[in-house]
């Protein structure tokens, strides 16, 4: 019996929409470290110090199971532009690093509104996220901006956990806030590695979900080779398996 439902943030329940509008609030931010230090602005440079970052970042996530911070990734791009940044100046720049996706908020993705509200009428329901710039702190914004946050008992989020998904940690974490063992509950997410991997780990049930191609791994978790137990490609696809699967 389904006992309750964890979901993934990225590209299952919001898209990777906007993503303009944040990367250019991210470059203003910039455009200020290179003025107070006196060195004209290099935006050729500074894209491929982000890029750097983002490296740097996956090779953490895949081989520490845990999401590097506003704050670690800026002291790698620093690094990178031979910039000396102030600590004061360094603060406030994570701070607007981190609020950059207010700036240029994730849709919210087709259905998933409607589908939040029956099925925590049914089961409680466990956000579970990994975070990149935006911490969780953010991230809630985002969800409350979208009127979805009351529909979850329980948020957990890898910057304020330590550590991210696949870790059991995450999992568990989430469980414990909805009173549910890992046998009566089902994880919904897009990423093979993380979320399939680890739910299923932990003896959950998992739900690949593949409704969104705007997703940056989106191509990498194709649906023959999960490990999922059911595959969806919308919401409504999500309601009708786990309607096969008796919840009621």
């Amino acid at each position: 019996m389904i006992q309750a439902i964890t979901i993934d943030f990225w590209n299952t329940t919001v898209d990777s929409n906007n993503g303009a509008r944040r990367r250019a609030a991210r470059n203003r931010a910039m455009e200020d470290i290179y003025r107070s230090v006196g060195r004209m602005f290099d935006e050729e440079a500074v894209t491929a110090a982000f890029e750097h970052s983002y490296r740097a970042f996956e090779q953490r996530w895949h081989a520490e199971q845990r999401t590097m911070t506003a704050d670690e990734s800026l002291e790698v791009i620093w690094a990178f532009l031979d910039l000396e940044v102030p600590a004061e100046q360094h603060a406030a720049t994570v701070r607007l690093m981190e609020d950059s996706i207010l700036e240029g908020i994730p849709g919210l993705l087709p259905g998933c509104a409607d589908a939040l509200a029956q099925l925590s009428s049914r089961v409680p329901l466990a956000l579970i996220s990994d975070t990149a710039f935006s911490p969780g702190r953010v991230l809630r914004q985002v969800l409350q901006a979208h009127q979805v946050d009351a529909y979850f008992r329980t948020l957990i989020f890898s910057d304020e956990m330590g550590v991210s998904k696949p870790h059991p940690r995450m999992f568990e974490r989430a469980l414990a806030g909805v009173d549910v063992p890992a046998s009566h509950a089902v994880h919904i997410g897009d990423i093979e590695r993380t979320d399939i991997a680890g739910a299923k780990a932990l003896g959950m049930k998992a739900i690949l979900f593949r409704g969104d191609d705007s997703g940056r791994y989106h191509a990498e978790n194709l649906p023959e080779r999960t490990a999922a137990d059911a595959v969806a490609h919308s919401w409504s696809e999500v309601l009708d398996i786990l309607s096969d699967w008796g919840l009621q």
